[in-house]
């Protein structure tokens, strides 16, 4: 059995709105990625009482955005 290293959890922040714009998505199409609409995304990045994204959706959109501290998407290799 493999050993896995555990990290420690990324806290979640309010800067979805900066996460979401570096990683090259609008407000519509980061709605539809997360299965969320485009109202509720709106409300995650308020800047007065926003609602937070979920755990695995902050993580998610912080590795889109090449800013997640652990972690990096890499291209899938062609076979």
């Amino acid at each position: 059995m493999r050993k896995q290293i555990l990290q420690q959890p990324v806290v979640v922040q309010h800067n979805v709105r900066e996460l979401r714009m570096a990683a090259g998505l609008s407000q519509e199409i980061a709605a539809e990625r997360f299965d969320l609409s485009q109202r509720v995304w709106q409300t995650k990045e308020a800047s007065k009482n926003p609602a937070l994204l979920s755990q695995g959706e902050y993580e998610l959109l912080m590795l889109l955005a090449g800013e997640h501290p652990y972690y990096q998407l890499v291209p899938k290799s062609k076979k």
